[in-house]
């Protein structure tokens, strides 16, 4: 009878189920006055603690605690996971389809009109999304979850875990990061005899990206999405917006006073009220399909260009001819998303370019995503592997200049052929994938897709509408988990396909986290299998 729960206490709640629409529920919980531990559906909270420990179970639960008042169904929150992996749906999206096409609406009339609500919205989307994803990346570790009890928010709560798992998955933490397969890996014997494996990795960017600082580069976080600035660039919110001006701005401006400054300033607001500046809008309002969407079809609601990144150019005369000012009235963006695919099309990782795709940040991704040289693919693909290779020449740092020494850097077939010129000698003479007799078969064609990347670009970037208002820990962990599923799906049809898909053992590649010697490339075949 000492641990026997009692004090039990419910309220009402909704539970979004798959099978029967919007339910109506009580949740119940009950406290142990042996452990001073008031036990919840899904988690406990003891009475000196302000943490919710998670069960740790053979399974997840059947219904997730995803907001305060409300439950999810696994089933559907895997539904909407799925749906946002293959098809690109919205959160919005998949609200709209579970009222419209999945909620029974027989119940409403016959609730008390004071009852919780039993329409699903965006929120509750995103809260069961999130926290379904969180449970299934501890239940497959066997790491308990841990949250904060009084959190002001489900947003806030979820954050620290979100920042936990966006840290692990940097570099070599997706799941398929060592993968291999008969597409992407080819095993073959050396003039040695000695048995190689040689895998194919292509790196390539796409243009999206989640809102930062507006002083280039800067990588710190954002507050809110709404800043322009960090808190360490916060005084520059009061400087002029021309871009070589540092004069502070004048009350109620966004420039100083000087007369071709005041000038860009109001030649933007005017060029943004003109009729192909709202059509523009408009389009951007529709693809990112926003909650109102009827009063956005009429032109109204639509984002102000204050909510965008610009740069704006302005002609002025002078005496010595005319003058380009450049100004940044709205948000930056990050440059863009790098992915490191294999070359049957699994994605290795994903690194967010903050300035540019420079050859530099190339390394450096390159360098995170395989920390030993053990880690190193045997190819690297990258359309500008011709400036890489110069950096690597001219680099006085001898570490950084002969880390990948042991890995062919060739320049895709399709932009060797088309976009390198015939006289750049360099190039030819060092990226072009025709000088490694190992990147053909014994027919005479190429043995890899040296396109992959850019084809898995072309599914990664339908997700751009959806994540760019996101906060920085939710844009990481939702493409992360997008890039986990559609991998899963990848091995799946691979191993259908009979192309014999596995993973090499981490140590093997990542040994002690020191650099390991170029030898660690040669195994045993069935190591492989």
């Amino acid at each position: 009878r000492d641990r026997e729960l009692v004090e039990p206490t419910d309220y009402p709640v909704t539970i979004f189920t798959l099978d029967l629409g919007a339910v109506p529920a009580y949740s119940t919980s009950c406290y142990c006055r042996n452990c001073h531990t008031r036990y919840y559906p899904n988690y406990y909270v003891h009475a000196q603690a302000t943490t919710r420990t998670y069960y740790l179970q053979d399974d997840i639960p059947e219904f997730i605690h995803s907001a305060e008042h409300f439950y999810a169904s696994t089933d559907l929150c895997e539904l909407f996971a799925n749906m946002m992996a293959t098809a690109w749906t919205s959160a919005t999206n998949c609200a709209r389809i579970y009222n419209t096409s999945i909620s029974k609406h027989v119940l409403e009339p016959l609730m008390p009109t004071d009852w919780l609500r039993l329409q699903m919205d965006v929120d509750d989307v995103y809260n069961s999304f999130f926290l379904h994803a969180l449970l299934l990346d501890h239940h497959e570790r066997d790491v308990v979850l841990q949250l904060q009890h009084n959190a002001p928010s489900q947003a806030e709560r979820l954050h620290p875990a979100l920042e936990a798992r966006n840290i692990r998955m940097a570099g070599p933490g997706q799941e398929e990061w060592n993968h291999f397969c008969d597409l992407c890996c080819h095993v073959y014997q050396d003039e040695e005899e000695r048995w190689v494996y040689l895998r194919s990795n292509i790196t390539d960017g796409t243009t999206m990206g989640h809102y930062s600082c507006t002083v280039h580069d800067c990588q710190n976080r954002l507050r809110t999405v709404k800043d322009s600035f960090c808190a360490e660039h916060q005084a520059l919110k009061k400087q002029c917006c021309i871009t070589t001006c540092t004069a502070a701005a004048q009350v109620g401006f966004r420039t100083c006073a000087l007369t071709d400054h005041r000038n860009a300033e109001l030649y933007h607001y005017q060029r943004g009220k003109a009729m192909f500046q709202l059509k523009a809008r408009l389009q951007r309002a529709k693809g990112s399909t926003p909650s109102n969407l009827l009063p956005a079809l009429d032109g109204e609601n639509v984002a102000d260009g204050d909510d965008e990144e610009t740069e704006y150019v302005c002609d002025g005369k002078s005496s010595q001819g005319n003058r380009i000012i450049r100004a940044f009235f709205g948000r930056r963006s990050t440059h863009n998303e790098q992915l490191s695919c294999w070359s049957c099309g699994i994605i290795a990782g994903r690194a967010t370019f903050f300035g540019s795709e420079a050859p530099n940040a190339v390394r450096e991704f390159w360098m995170k995503l395989f920390p030993t040289k053990a880690s190193l693919p045997g190819v690297l693909w990258h359309d500008n592997n011709c400036s890489i290779v110069k950096m690597l020449r001219n680099d006085t740092d001898e570490y950084l200049s002969t880390y990948f020494d042991a890995v062919a850097l060739p320049v895709d077939v399709f932009h060797f052929k088309c976009k390198h010129k015939e006289s750049d000698i360099d190039c030819g003479a060092h990226c072009n994938p025709y000088l490694w007799a190992e990147l053909r078969t014994e027919d005479g064609k190429w043995r890899f897709n040296s396109s992959a990347a850019e084809q898995t670009n072309a599914w990664f970037g339908g997700f751009q509408s959806i994540v760019r208002e996101m906060a920085v820990e939710r844009y990481n962990f939702f493409l992360d988990e997008m890039i986990k599923r559609r991998n899963r799906t990848l091995v799946k049809e691979l191993r259908r396909r009979g192309k014999a898909p596995g993973n090499i053992p981490r140590e093997e590649l990542l040994g002690d986290g020191m650099d390991v010697d170029a030898d660690d490339y040669y195994a045993d075949v069935p190591s492989l299998e």
